[in-house]
């Protein structure tokens, strides 16, 4: 009896698993198969990165009126207007393919330019305007070199724990990189601090003080630097960035009470419990905007600039920033106050060369 495969399965599946598999090749379609790889490689190592940001022209639709994307649901978006009304719109047919965020200025029309489902929404986005901002880490690869966060903010904010998670410095660190890669402003706020005592100057913060980096410390429970949160909102667009049970949303309580955003208790495992489970516009009053993030595993820099270094690690010497591989952290002689900020070093410094791990590597 004939063995049976469902659709679309080859009748030779079976023999992908043999290590003989492309054993029985001729030598015209083995030729064939690694002209066809070394194009793929190719193609991948001469990827531009940037190029996947590109935004179509928009100034033949500067007469119609501007939104921002607040939500997006595949291609369905939410908007908000100038006067803070919400609207739900649909993506015109030439945007499909375009990488949009929360953040970005679009134009839209109230009538459809192209024809869809009438069960859609009715106002339809045909343009996105330039960026004067884009908070992005890198992806995976270079088949997904970005992962967009938000668009057009004033200010990134990463939040820290005292404890539960514990304060990790190099994440403040990757913060401050794509802060600056961005454009934005870079603020580091310290959340719990009820958790710690008073005595506790948090040491592990004193390079970056050293930078004379803005750092404020907060504690819900109490109302320690609530206040201060509010006036730095006033009128800016702020990107809150944090791991999961750092206390973001407990945060975004305290300053705005009516929002009532959902909270999670630490897990037995010591991590965050996710709440957030995608980036959310919160308009506030006086004009500002919080975006609350999912909580992070890690800020990837990859595909980021080497020359951001300097201002990240500015109290090393320019031949340590051009190779500092070559460094022990260990070593003594080097009379190091933190080696733990030249051990981060050489993870940024490593992790912005990383090259696509799908390239094919025999060519």
């Amino acid at each position: 009896m004939a063995r049976k495969f469902r659709l679309g399965q080859s009748r030779e599946a079976q023999d992908l698993d043999s290590p003989d598999a492309y054993a029985r090749e001729g030598r015209a379609a083995s030729k064939r198969r690694q002209i066809s790889a070394e194009r793929l490689s190719t193609d991948n190592e001469a990827h531009d990165a940037d190029s996947l940001l590109l935004l179509p022209d928009a100034s033949p639709w500067l007469h119609l009126p501007e939104a921002t994307l607040v939500w997006r649901h595949s291609q369905i978006v939410d908007l908000e207007l100038e006067d803070r009304t919400p609207l739900r719109a649909s993506l015109a047919g030439k945007l499909k393919g375009v990488k949009l965020c929360v953040g970005d200025r679009v134009r839209y029309s109230s009538v459809p330019i192209e024809p869809g489902d009438p069960g859609l929404p009715q106002a339809q986005v045909v343009a996105v305007m330039p960026r004067k901002s884009l908070l992005k880490r890198g992806g995976i690869d270079d088949r997904e070199p970005w992962q967009l966060i938000c668009a057009n903010a004033d200010e990134l904010w990463i939040c820290a724990a005292v404890v539960d998670p514990p304060l990790r410095p190099g994440l403040l660190e990757r913060g401050q990189t794509l802060a600056l890669a961005a454009g934005m402003a870079f603020r580091i706020i310290v959340t719990k601090r009820d958790r710690a005592s008073v005595k506790d100057t948090l040491p592990e913060l004193d390079p970056l003080r050293a930078q004379d980096l803005p750092i404020l410390e907060t504690s819900a429970t109490t109302g320690l630097g609530i206040p201060e949160l509010r006036d730095l909102l006033r009128g800016r667009s702020v990107v809150l960035v944090g791991h999961s049970g750092v206390g973001k949303s407990t945060l975004i309580n305290a300053l705005v009470p009516d929002l009532k955003q959902r909270t999670g208790d630490m897990s037995r495992y010591g991590t965050g419990r996710q709440t957030t489970t995608g980036a959310r516009w919160l308009p506030v009053e006086d004009g500002g905007t919080l975006v609350d993030t999912p909580g992070i595993r890690n800020l990837s820099v990859r595909g980021l600039s080497r020359t951001l270094l300097p201002a990240i690690f500015p109290e090393f010497p320019t031949t340590w920033l051009e190779d500092p591989m070559a460094l022990d952290p260990e070593d003594e002689a080097l009379n190091l106050d933190y080696p733990e900020r030249l051990q981060s070093l050489q993870r940024l410094w490593l992790e912005m060369d990383e090259r696509n791990p799908n390239q094919n590597i025999h060519r």
